[in-house]
């Protein structure tokens, strides 16, 4: 009788780790990627990011990047003016010659440092 209890609860773990990884929103390879930079520009639609790190991207320091303020996380995009810094979620990843807007999975203040300031 142990053996089948046993048996059962790691059946309902199994089951249960596979529904909260497939609730996971992930990008190409099972990845989210990320960069962060200064904005430049802010828009209601979007916003105008200088990157200052490119995070696990393929694009380089400098690049600008136009990220749609309708992002995927339910607290929405933050308001931002201009000289602050964002944290950008995305799904897959992008380089410097991405063209149109970037759509994020969130959209997150930061500090020069890239620490999130939570608001």
């Amino acid at each position: 009788m142990k053996k089948i209890a046993i048996i059962a609860f790691i059946l309902m773990e199994v089951l249960a780790l596979t529904a909260c990884s497939n609730q996971l929103q992930q990008g190409n390879n099972n990845m989210q990627y990320f960069f962060s930079g200064e904005i430049v520009k802010v828009e209601t639609e979007y916003l105008l990011i200088e990157v200052n790190d490119i995070g696990n991207t393929d694009l380089l320091d400098g690049t600008t990047m136009e990220v749609s303020t309708a992002v995927a996380s339910a607290n929405g995009c933050p308001n931002f003016t201009i000289g602050e810094y964002a944290k950008v979620l995305l799904a897959e990843n992008v380089t410097d010659d991405s063209s149109g807007q970037l759509t994020a999975l969130s959209i997150y203040k930061v500090d020069e440092t890239g620490a999130v300031i939570h608001e």
